[in-house]
């Protein structure tokens, strides 16, 4: 059974979602690719100042074996992984490759398009000065990318990976409160989906599935400090 057929077979009728309420805690670990760990450890502990949580080696096989991890696990065994505190209680990790493995195209259906990383504003100042400082050129930005006060700016890390540090500008420092700052009216919402599906009961059913009122939404007042 191909991909799209396991998709579209597991996505039962029956199966509802629960309004608002994400079954996931978030991210554990996002891992990524480098072919230069050393280098790729100085960018982002040095600069990005993410600090360093585990490091290990992938187990061996024998050739032929198949990975215990199931398909679609690194294909090379006995490699560095290491894992950075990213933030959130989430985690950055990387594999190093060998040399000469070709890079990504990551604009191609299925690849990762970018990494955004979330920040307070005194940080978000702090981390582009940083990366200024270390010669890294700032490919975009800074930039409103949602009203009224979410910024950010684009830059690459070494291994060619598109990196973006976003910021509400008119947040608190510590209680970053995501998901409030980007929510949006079920109206609003309900505008955007129109654009890409004209089946008002799938409309009807991802608005049920919206962040509520109390929690996201622009016109809802932010709760008391």
């Amino acid at each position: 059974m191909d991909i799209a057929m396991a998709a579209s077979t597991s996505l039962s009728s029956e199966i509802s979602v629960a309004p608002g309420k994400p079954i996931l805690r978030g991210i554990h670990h996002l891992a990524l690719v480098t072919d230069n760990m050393r280098m790729t450890l100085d960018f982002y502990v040095r600069v990005l100042g993410m600090p360093i949580v585990h490091g290990l080696r992938t187990p061996s096989r024998p050739a032929g074996a198949s990975h215990a991890h199931g398909n679609g696990a690194p294909p090379h065994s006995n490699i560095p992984h290491y894992f950075l505190d990213m933030g959130g209680d989430s985690l950055l990790a990387f594999f190093e490759y060998p040399k000469g493995i070709a890079k990504v195209d990551r604009d191609a259906i299925g690849a990762m398009q970018h990494v955004s990383f979330a920040c307070g504003p005194k940080r978000y100042h702090e981390i582009l000065e940083r990366l200024k400082a270390s010669g890294v050129t700032i490919n975009a930005g800074p930039l409103l990318v949602i009203p009224p006060a979410i910024h950010s700016f684009y830059f690459f890390d070494p291994n060619g990976i598109r990196l973006e540090i976003t910021s509400d500008l008119d947040g608190d420092e510590e209680d970053l409160q995501v998901i409030r700052s980007c929510s949006m009216t079920e109206t609003e919402l309900r505008a955007e989906l129109e654009t890409i599906s004209s089946d008002r009961a799938w409309i009807d059913e991802m608005l049920a599935a919206m962040t509520p009122g109390k929690i996201g939404g622009r016109d809802t007042p932010p709760p008391s400090r």
